[in-house]
């Protein structure tokens, strides 16, 4: 005779809960707002080159996610020409998760031929040597023309990627590593020409 109550009881509380469910999803209500977050120009790290061509990059090869933050630091800024340190990094992040990351700084040393298998990448037009795939792009970007030659060495790495075709990805992460490259050549003070264009 008991089973009764607690079968209606149960049904209730699946009711209600059902009825949560139903009010979150015609409301919106994250995870049910299938609304793209905005990427305004503003609030992008200022380390990727701080224009629109950056938001617009990011854009094309994130994923889609109800909002998005970025982190902007400064670890390491050239204050003269004594000086052999610049390093900088950006965290895009998403839904809870890291979705891209870029860093830049100064090394004596090429990074880039280290970063991937040469099968998996292809080259472009940038600083001394430039690499892009769908995870990643790279530059050496020369820096010190007098003294011991130092490069900056600037990597965006795609941590989860959008619905983008392969070659849009690859453009999009080539078009992030060359702002934060001219960021980058920028601020360390480089008297070397850069290479790249924006």
């Amino acid at each position: 005779m008991r089973k009764r109550p607690l079968l209606s009881l149960a049904g209730g509380v699946v009711g209600v809960v059902g009825l949560g469910f139903g009010l979150a999803y015609a409301c919106g209500a994250p995870p049910f707002d299938g609304e793209r977050g905005k990427i305004e120009d503003a609030a992008v790290c200022k380390t990727l080159g701080g224009s629109a061509g950056a938001a617009d990059a990011l854009r094309k090869v994130l994923p889609e996610e109800s909002s998005y933050s970025f982190d902007d630091q400064v670890m390491h800024r050239r204050t003269d020409d004594t000086d052999r340190t610049y390093e900088t990094s950006c965290f895009v992040n998403g839904g809870g998760k890291t979705l891209l990351v870029a860093t830049a700084e100064m090394v004596g040393y090429d990074v880039v031929a280290n970063a991937s298998a040469a099968s998996e990448v292809t080259s472009f037009q940038a600083g001394d040597k430039a690499v892009a795939s769908e995870r990643f792009a790279a530059i050496y970007v020369p820096c010190r023309d007098e003294g011991p030659r130092e490069h900056l060495s600037v990597v965006v790495e795609l941590k989860r990627r959008g619905g983008a075709a392969d070659a849009e990805v690859r453009d999009g992460l080539s078009s992030l590593a060359r702002g934060a490259a001219l960021f980058a050549h920028r601020q360390a003070m480089c008297d070397a020409p850069a290479e790249v264009t924006g």
